[in-house]
């Protein structure tokens, strides 16, 4: 596989968002994570304008509709 990153849209990206907190008077990002749980070990979640499901295996109570916050823990930590 061949993978092309564009450092340049990276970098207007950054200094962009670095202008925009600098005009706000603003030197940090916030961000707001909630989670609501549907049934047994199964969540729901929204962190701005994406939803996730989590659950937890059988053996920890839940259904193992989705991912458990442990595997979304790994993946966040290899990106």
């Amino acid at each position: 596989m061949n993978f092309k990153v564009d450092l340049e849209r990276m970098k207007i990206a950054h200094e962009e968002g670095l202008e925009r907190r600098q005009k706000s008077g603003h030197g940090k990002v916030t961000l707001r994570a909630t989670a609501k749980l549907v049934e047994n070990a199964f969540l729901k979640g929204r962190i701005g304008r994406f939803q996730f499901d989590c659950d937890e295996p059988v053996s920890r109570g839940g259904d193992d509709k989705a991912p458990s916050p442990l595997e979304y823990f790994m993946i966040g930590a290899a990106f």
